[in-house]
């Protein structure tokens, strides 16, 4: 996704200015941009907050990547019952949540199936390479002692979630200072506030065709939303003559049914859009509609012949010329 700075020339002078921060493929593996709108007199301030802001996800992908040995997702999986985190705890809990809603399509237990796939072994050890046979269900959470207990091979892997939550960590954060931003990693994206600079009731967001560079889907209007797109395009390799990618179908165990080429979807909160792009891409043609008119969520499909879906939940966020 592509963020755009103004549709139209500004009708007002500019009495506000801009910050951007980015960075490519040096956190989390993915490209990182924040944007602050910010008045006279505040730029030191915007300057100081973007750092701590870039600071909070370098500190994230430290303690919760699943590459690093001896962080704190390392440990719990080296183990059956281990006090975590709050903020851990907080992941843990809200996976379970999504687990529960999405009748076990999202499921962050589906590491060894991960690594089965192809998908850049991590420092485990030779568990992760047995077969799955558990699912998150197994994991058992006390919220008064923040304990997490689970079997030996069960394995949790936090990139279906994790994205979606440190942007809102970001998004809440940065929400103390200032009151127009955007926040996007990798496509998981929260717009707060206005573009002021332009002068817009909104902030100007492109879904591009993941088959056709420079070919943009639709551009989304959004003010304090979300929006993410999950796709197989992204991450994927090819094994034993088959094309894989990082999507997982738990049902399966293997890479998700290439029905779609993306799903991108707009919620109140950037972990609710990121999990619930996953839910749909992964539930396949056939359900994946009608899912998303069940609990009503703003999605956009591009299915693999190239066919593109708006929903009616989706269109009023789309800009129409």
């Amino acid at each position: 996704m592509i963020i755009i700075t103004a549709l139209l020339t500004p009708m007002k002078p500019k009495t506000w200015h801009s910050l951007k921060q980015e960075t490519s493929k040096k956190i989390m593996n993915t490209d990182i941009l924040c944007e602050v709108m910010y008045s006279a007199g505040q730029k030191n301030k915007a300057k100081k907050c973007l750092e701590e802001a870039f600071a909070m996800m370098r500190d994230f992908e430290i303690r919760y990547s699943r590459f690093k040995k001896n962080n704190e997702l390392w440990k719990l999986n080296q183990s059956t019952k281990r006090t975590v985190s709050q903020e851990l705890f907080n992941m843990l809990s809200g996976s379970q949540y999504f687990y529960s809603l999405t009748d076990g399509l999202f499921d962050p237990s589906i590491l060894p199936a991960l690594e089965k796939e192809g998908y850049m072994s991590a420092p485990y050890n030779d568990k992760a390479s047995t077969p799955r046979k558990k699912t998150l269900s197994r994991l058992h959470l006390d919220s008064t002692a923040l304990t997490a207990t689970k079997p030996s091979d069960l394995l949790i892997d936090l990139g279906g979630i994790g994205k979606g939550y440190i942007v809102d960590q970001v998004t809440a954060y940065l929400s103390l200072h200032f009151d127009n931003f955007i926040v996007d990693a990798g496509g998981d994206i929260y717009a707060r506030g206005t573009n002021r600079v332009e002068d817009y009731p909104y902030w100007v967001v492109e879904i591009e065709h993941p088959d056709a560079e420079n070919t943009p889907v639709a551009l989304l209007l959004l003010k304090d939303m979300a929006v993410a797109t999950s796709g197989r395009n992204r991450r994927h390799w090819v094994k034993d003559q088959e094309n894989k990618h990082h999507i997982i179908d738990p049902r399966t165990n293997k890479s998700a049914s290439p029905d779609f080429l993306s799903v991108t979807v707009i919620a109140a909160s950037t972990i609710s859009a990121d999990v619930l792009a996953k839910f749909l891409f992964i539930a396949g043609r056939e359900k994946a509609y009608l899912l998303a008119e069940k609990f009503r969520i703003p999605a956009i499909f591009i299915e693999s012949g190239g066919d593109i879906s708006i929903n009616h939940y989706a269109e009023p966020y789309v800009w129409k010329a």
